[in-house]
């Protein structure tokens, strides 16, 4: 990034020098695994893999030890924010497509190639347009889902759903870095395609709406004002390598909520029929409740007043009878 352009968007890395910190924090807790002690030596060693792309991991510097090699991975990490796991041999292959472990024979571009064609998803689909409702602030408000935070690019809409969890890459302007490469002198080892669907999918999931910004306040994040240059994506056929979480997403979202917030209603105002029931029978309910609670409280009331009357029925003939004469006047009320 230019100069001008950090210091224009300086608040949107925050979180990213947290993770810096972090992981100089991890290597300073065991500094004898790594050849480098340093950020500006991270740096140096990040430099050093630009320069020498087109070079397998070993061929890409001079000192080829262990520890150097090591070094390597948690300047890769600092660089395109995914974790790297260590490789002790010469020929790894990444153990999943969650899991990227750089071989010493490889080059890092290809390698990467290679993982995230795993997460592909190439099958033919339907043409199927997503919701414009559709979003992360709506899905927690209206399906009680949580959101985690990660630095790892790998992880970025992982789906718990036993917890309802939804894990969301939350460094946007290294994204947003890695695109303003220049592909010819400066090329990322990321394959752009992957890096342009990422962001595709922090903007379908946080639109520029009174939510998202609301939501992004509360968890202290700053997507909405990071510089894409991208749109927002409503056509499921434009997703990949994150299709599978994004129909599971809307899948699940097209159910309609369960339990209690089945009586909210939806952002597309899809459920206005059920939602509409629901509050009349509630109203004619609490009516219902409320005007026999009154009958009761009348019932209560008029027989305090018919106990009142008797009472003083029976103080007024009691006074009567004690008059003199009272049972010559009064014969069949006073014997």
């Amino acid at each position: 990034m230019a100069r001008n352009d950090f210091d224009t968007y300086s608040e949107l890395y925050d979180k990213y020098f947290l993770f810096l910190d972090e992981q100089m924090s991890l290597v300073h807790r065991k500094p004898d695994r790594y050849s480098a002690a340093t950020l500006e030596e991270f740096m140096s060693l990040i430099q050093d893999i630009r320069t020498n792309r087109n070079e397998t991991k070993a061929g890409s510097v001079a000192d080829t030890s262990e520890r150097s090699l090591r070094s390597m991975d948690i300047a890769v990490q600092i660089w395109l924010t995914i974790h790297v796991q260590h490789s002790h041999s010469d020929h790894s292959g990444n153990i999943s497509s969650t899991q990227f472990s750089w071989a010493r024979d490889r080059r890092l571009d290809t390698s990467l190639e290679d993982l995230f064609a795993q997460r592909q998803d190439t099958k033919e689909t339907r043409s199927r347009q997503i919701p414009s409702s559709f979003s992360i602030p709506n899905l927690v408000h209206h399906y009680d889902f949580k959101v985690a935070w990660t630095s790892d690019l790998l992880q970025h809409l992982r789906i718990d759903w036993k917890s309802k969890q939804i894990t969301i890459f939350e460094h946007g302007i290294c994204l947003r870095d890695h695109l303003e490469y220049d592909e010819i002198s400066h090329p990322c080892p990321l394959p752009k395609a992957v890096i342009e669907e990422a962001v595709d999918t922090i903007r379908l999931l946080f639109p520029n709406s009174k939510e998202t910004k609301r939501f992004l306040s509360r968890e202290g994040r700053s997507f909405l004002k990071v510089p894409y240059g991208r749109g927002r994506r409503l056509s499921l056929g434009d997703y990949t390598y994150w299709r599978q979480s994004v129909v599971d997403l809307i899948n699940h979202w097209e159910d309609g909520p369960k339990g209690w917030a089945q009586i909210r209603l939806n952002p597309d105002q899809g459920n206005l029929m059920e939602y509409a029931t629901f509050w009349a029978a509630t109203t004619v309910l609490i009516l219902t409740t409320v005007s026999i609670m009154f009958g009761i409280a009348s019932l209560v009331i008029a027989k305090q007043a018919l106990d009142i009357s008797i009472k003083s029925y029976n103080l007024a003939l009691a006074e009567a009878c004690a008059e003199a004469n009272a049972t010559d006047t009064l014969p069949g009320f006073c014997t």
